[in-house]
């Protein structure tokens, strides 16, 4: 017997067999005396209306998908992902893309250390170790964390685990397979369990070659393999009071990156997170630290080029350091006061070796960013009251100073004709100063109102800010190939910083309406609009053309909105002996404009739904489903983003268990369509490997998958 330190959620969203599908109710897990309070939560512990949640079966339906975590949210309404690399996609909540979002790991923060942004937060956990995950748009509260305009992603693995009495020992182990791509993956859990202390390993290895579009045909520079580990020791000296800390180690030996020149060849990573919670007084006093170390290197796979010749190697060394303290108390007559502080210090070191032999790269190291510093101090305090039965309340304002600075750089040579672009921006840029302070303040404020137990209304405001990060601000190379290495959206464009970019600050509103019958497994129905002002939104302004005719930009202040409906809903069709059968829908539309300009922003998704007919019966569940994507014609000119077409997928699930044996699987794609991603970026892979014979078209979406993941207990 064996308890988790997991909260209940009621009238939550969840996800089942791949789809996001309202709830009425959930079966309360038992709980220790001491429960860890998401701040995203309501009081009562429910997830906020707002809110999306992915736990238990859709996290085993996107393990058959993808050993990307970000991949078991991807269906979610409002979330879209950007596609990077096979491990490495990034997400995009509500029109506003990667760095926009706040993306936590167990409360972990990390910074995107690679000018493509290879090494996002979400590859640094398989989707084997997700546990839950919760999504909060717009309207995330400013405990939840800062520095993002989007909205929050927190991932959840599992938690500790303590026994009722003496040692377990448990654990899983699971295997995957994915036909596309001839994928193959592996997993593994162990734990000791004592009712004072436990231990728990885990492990994961994942392989993948370049997977087929509906064509038939490669699609270049998709290819990956990664591992990682992780090792969880946990206390709990008294009831109320809980202890962790993990160390965990990620490596990549390579990931092709279809929509980039580069490729990544080794990505190293290791972290320590430190976690504590106890009583004090009427409240509970949460301290946490972190620390993480990246190793990065890109260069040309197989596709590209490979690199016999030496390529063009480029090292990136990062370090995050982080520390953070909240108390969380209830005050008589007020209600919940929450209340933190938090210490978040980011260096990188960025630079690209001389290539022996090179009249280009060569003699001297080209040093892209030099002792950058990116620090973040931030408090916060938030305030939830139900000032009514049927009314509850929810304000908080956080401030943070956001230090930024980076040393001298140079080029790969002062004298050579072929360096002059680039050593005319280095020594302009060694003249400038380089410091800059930012002050940025968030507020959310929003109300939810309960008439009944079948309708509630959540509706408010919020102001979030976001600093550049250090590639926006301080990428200096105006030549056309030291451009073309800064680029972090696919489009194949050279990017250029700016020293005086202002902070974004997104000024949003939003509202969902959520509705059930009551019934458990009814009918729900779930409708969101939001609409977003951004100041001093990161845009791109054209300053002259890439050799191969893609543009070269410099990152640029503009006002920016976006906009966008959801929907989400269920009904019950049918009971007959052969089980219960449901129909879900989700359907997602977002609008973004450059108000200077009048552009249309990059990387907005179309219209698109899907819609699925899912049978269960006992322990198995089957769906039928169909994905409606639209054309993709708002298309951003600056970036010279490419139209896709709209497209019809049809994909079959199942999933169920025998004993301790759970099964998940799936054909993707069942007609084997021809599409194009509409966030799939240039198919710059294929490009390189067919000799630069242009036009360029989009990334193709993969071809008829036979997906399998089988887990075993132990």
């Amino acid at each position: 017997m064996k308890h988790t330190l997991l909260g209940s959620t009621a009238a939550t969203l969840l996800v089942s067999a791949g789809i996001v599908l309202p709830a009425t109710a959930q079966t309360p897990t038992e709980l220790p005396p001491i429960e860890a309070q998401d701040s995203g939560a309501a009081e009562d512990g429910s997830v906020a209306v707002g809110s999306t949640e992915v736990t238990g079966a859709g996290i085993e339906a996107g393990l058959a998908i993808s050993s990307d975590s970000l991949r078991l949210i991807s269906r979610a309404p409002g979330v879209a992902v950007q596609s990077n690399g096979g491990i490495a996609s990034l997400p995009v909540l509500r029109g506003l893309a990667d760095d926009r979002v706040g993306v936590l790991i167990d409360g972990q923060q990390s910074t995107n250390y690679c000018p493509n942004h290879m090494n996002p937060v979400t590859s640094y956990i398989d989707a084997s170790r997700v546990e839950r995950v919760v999504v909060t748009p717009t309207l995330s509260p400013v405990s939840m964390g800062g520095d993002n305009i989007a909205g929050i992603i927190s991932i959840e693995s599992r938690a500790p685990e303590f026994s009722n009495g003496g040692i377990d020992v448990f654990g899983e182990a699971g295997a995957t397979y994915r036909s596309v791509s001839n994928g193959v993956g592996a997993s593994l859990q162990a734990n000791v369990a004592g009712e004072k202390v436990s231990a728990r390993y885990e492990a994961s290895w994942n392989k993948a070659d370049n997977y087929k579009s509906g064509s038939g045909d490669e699609v270049r520079s998709t290819l990956y393999q990664n591992h990682d580990q992780s090792l969880l020791l946990a206390a709990r000296p008294a009831d109320d009071v809980l202890l962790w800390a993990r160390i965990s180690q990620q490596g990549v030996p390579y990931e092709g990156f279809a929509n980039q020149r580069m490729d990544l060849t080794d990505n190293t990573s290791t972290s320590v997170q430190l976690h504590g919670e106890g009583p004090l007084g009427a409240g509970i006093l949460t301290a946490e630290a972190s620390w993480r170390s990246v190793d990065h290197e890109m260069n040309f796979l197989s596709d590209k080029g490979g690199a016999a010749t030496g390529g063009m190697p480029m090292i990136t060394e990062g370090e995050d350091v982080s520390a953070k303290v909240s108390y969380d108390t209830p005050v008589e007559g007020v209600g919940q006061v929450r209340v933190g502080a938090e210490l978040f210090r980011a260096s990188m070191d960025d630079y690209w070796p001389a290539v022996p032999g090179s009249m280009m790269m060569s003699p001297l190291d080209y040093v892209n960013i030099n002792d950058g510093e990116r620090n973040r101090t931030g408090v916060w305090a938030e305030w939830e009251a139900s000032p009514a039965p049927e009314w509850s309340t929810l304000l908080g304002m956080r401030y943070e100073r956001v230090e930024m600075d980076t040393g001298e750089v140079q080029p790969y040579s002062w004298t050579s004709m072929m360096s002059m672009p680039d050593a005319m921006a280095a020594m302009a840029f060694n003249a400038a100063d380089r410091a800059r302070e930012d002050d940025n303040i968030d507020v959310t404020a929003k109300a939810t109102w309960r008439p009944s137990d079948s309708v509630a209304v959540e509706f408010g405001a919020a102001q979030k800010t976001r600093s550049p990060n250090l590639y926006e601000r301080y990428a200096w190379g105006r030549g056309s190939m030291s451009s073309s290495m800064t680029n972090m959206t696919g489009d194949g464009a050279g990017y250029v910083g700016d020293i005086n970019l202002e902070p974004e600050v997104a000024r949003s509103l939003a509202a969902t309406l959520d509705w059930t019958d009551g019934a458990r497994s009814g009918r729900v129905l779930r409708l969101s609009a939001w609409a977003s002002y951004v100041e001093d939104y990161i845009d791109a302004d054209r300053i002259g053309s890439l050799k191969d005719g893609l543009p070269m930009l410099q990152f640029a202040n503009h006002e920016a909105e976006l906009y966008g409906l959801e929907a989400t809903g269920a009904m019950p069709l049918w009971q007959t002996g052969y089980g219960d059968t449901r129909f879900t829908g989700t359907v997602s539309w977002a609008k973004g404009e450059n108000k200077d300009t009048g552009d249309n922003l990059y990387n907005i998704a179309p219209l698109q739904g899907l819609f699925a007919l899912e049978n269960t019966k006992g322990v198995w569940t089957q769906a039928l489903e169909l994905e409606l994507v639209d054309e993709k014609d708002d298309i951003s000119a600056v970036r010279q983003e490419l139209r896709t077409p709209g497209y019809v997928l049809i994909h079959l699930r199942a999933g169920g268990e025998i004993g301790r044996v759970r099964f998940a699987a799936a054909i993707e794609n069942l007609l084997d369509q021809d599409y194009d991603l509409p966030l799939g970026g240039i198919a710059f892979g294929d490009y390189k490997y067919g000799g630069r014979v242009g036009p360029f078209h989009q990334v193709a979406g993969p071809g008829r998958s036979f997906n399998l993941s089988v887990n075993v207990a132990f």
